[in-house]
């Protein structure tokens, strides 16, 4: 079997595998669909009830996470076993022949008559030989082959886009730096001339005033925010490219909420409008990650 490690891998695919014996030929179809938790709903002819317990075992183990559609038809026989009861069909047959007899009746055939009684035919449920089961679990491996390369297909895509995007929340942080400059001298203005007015009119404690202005500045300081929100980023990218790891879509939805408090926190506090934009800008970029995301393995 194939073996996605080390790979972005989509939760959306589609494998189908045919196989030809003797006797027909056996196929499987199986789709698979974004989902917080596993769950198979599988369809099947007659003869595979206590295998049902092994396939859904088997594609818990191989696809892990995700909502499967797993259709298996066989046409090596119509589902059942037609079965004649010769014993009853022989004692049917001698008594009407008896009866004919006593009754001198020249029309004896009694075969469209017999074959209507009840219990003459029997139907039972038909047996998966060996060889049968066999061929149908090598053309469910296939199938599983081909779905995990059409996830794999589709990881691709969906790693490019979302580390397309956190690279754009990375590249806003120098921007941010640089207009974060030009907000505090901002805000400083504004406070001052504040002072300025509030000192004309009253008397004011000059040294107590600028402490409370330097709280109030520590209070708007996103330093901390833009060091965490780089850190997230790169870690974020880490586990993208991590080859050691398989499951990633989880983990990457835990650092996604992350970045978003980061960028929530700054937002808050810019109260600045070219600040604010960036803020804007990197939510969107954000959005568009947990989007992929939601289909991430």
């Amino acid at each position: 079997m194939r073996k996605i490690l080390f790979m972005i891998c989509s939760m959306t695919g589609f494998g189908k595998a045919t196989k030809e014996t003797i006797k027909g030929k056996i196929t499987v179809e199986i789709r698979s669909l974004n989902g917080k938790t596993s769950d198979v709903r599988l369809k099947y002819p007659a003869g595979y009830s206590e295998k049902e317990m092994w396939i859904r075992n088997f594609v818990y183990k191989k696809l892990t996470r995700g909502k499967f559609d797993i259709a298996i038809t066989n046409n090596l026989s119509n589902g059942t076993n037609l079965s004649i009861n010769e014993t009853l069909f022989k004692e049917y047959h001698k008594k009407l022949n008896t009866l004919a007899e006593q009754l001198d009746e020249k029309n004896r055939d009694f075969f469209p008559s017999i074959v209507r009684i009840p219990n003459i035919f029997k139907e039972t449920e038909y047996e998966l030989s060996d060889e049968e089961w066999e061929t149908t679990v090598l053309t469910i491996e296939e199938a599983i082959e081909k779905l995990l390369a059409y996830r794999q297909q589709e990881g691709d895509s969906i790693k490019k886009d979302i580390v397309d995007n956190v690279m754009k929340i990375k590249a806003s942080l120098p921007s941010i730096i640089k207009h974060d400059v030009d907000r505090k001298k901002s805000i400083k203005e504004r406070l001052f001339k504040s002072i300025t007015e509030i000192e004309d009119r009253n008397k004011v404690d000059k040294n107590r005033f600028e402490q409370e202005v330097l709280y109030y500045l520590e209070k708007l300081d996103i330093n901390e925010e833009q060091q965490r929100l780089s850190q997230h980023c790169d870690y974020f990218l880490e586990i993208v490219n991590d080859q050691s790891k398989f499951e990633k879509g989880k983990k990457l939805n835990f650092i996604a909420q992350e970045i978003g408090r980061e960028i929530n926190t700054m937002g808050a506090k810019a109260q600045y409008s070219p600040l604010q934009k960036l803020v804007v800008n990197m939510k969107d970029n954000l959005e568009k990650i947990k989007e992929q995301l939601a289909n991430v393995l």
